[in-house]
């Protein structure tokens, strides 16, 4: 198990990668910080193998907290500049990760990590009782994937809809949508993505998810009847 933290002064940032890490068997964060100041502590206090470093944060920047290290972990770079990337090789970065970060393009950097040639797992095969955190407020709400009915597009936020409670937060529907396991969820119109598990029939440009009947986009529906398996 290679132990990794998460050093990124961007919540959305910290979430798509922590989301990221959670879909490979074989890497486990270990803490997710928003600055250096919080890295530091970490690095004291428990073993490190690997650092996803963010690198224009306030105070201090990456590329500097990094060679503050006596002992430094490998460290995979995730940033918006590439004008960082000769820096970056010159201290010996494992990869050097341009947001937006894909997650195909997470996989290939990380398997120079893996151990014994283990292979990354697919997006697909993900576990069906993981997780995602969304930001309710000022609070990080962990929500299971199987507790998801369906999301929508609401403005510049997102509602989760549960079976006991809606969530909003700040996201778009495009970034919630790399994070979710494509296995159970799929859109079905520019502004609305679908827990599989709760769809009860489909009726023609119409959906019954958990007994909502929601609107199938025309551009959405041969992929929603192809991922279920028709035509």
């Amino acid at each position: 198990m290679i132990n990794c933290i998460i050093v990124d002064d961007e919540p959305l940032a910290r979430q798509l990668l922590a989301g990221y890490i959670g879909q490979l068997p074989y890497l486990k964060c270990a803490a997710v910080c928003q600055s250096a100041i919080e890295a530091f502590a970490v690095l004291h206090e428990q073993r490190v193998d690997v650092i996803f470093l963010d690198i224009e944060m306030p105070g201090i920047t990456g590329i500097n907290f990094l060679r503050s290290l006596k002992t430094a972990p490998k460290v995979i770079f995730t940033t918006a500049y590439p004008n960082y990337a000769v820096d970056a090789f010159e201290i010996e970065a494992i990869d050097y990760l341009l947001k937006p970060i894909t997650f195909e393009r997470f996989v290939k950097a990380v398997q120079k990590l893996a151990p014994n040639g283990a292979e990354p797992v697919a997006k697909n095969s993900i576990e069906p009782n993981a997780h995602i955190f969304l930001k309710v407020d000022r609070r990080l709400v962990k929500v299971d994937f199987n507790d998801i009915i369906y999301i929508e597009a609401y403005g510049d936020y997102l509602k989760a809809h549960m079976p006991t409670r809606t969530y909003i937060t700040y996201m778009t529907l495009g970034k919630i949508e790399q994070l979710l396991p494509s296995a159970q969820f799929i859109r079905i119109h520019r502004s609305t993505i679908i827990n599989k598990n709760y769809i009860k029939f489909i009726e023609g440009n119409f959906i019954s998810v958990n007994d909502i009947n929601l609107p199938i986009g025309l551009t959405y529906k041969d992929s929603l009847l192809e991922s279920l398996g028709n035509s």
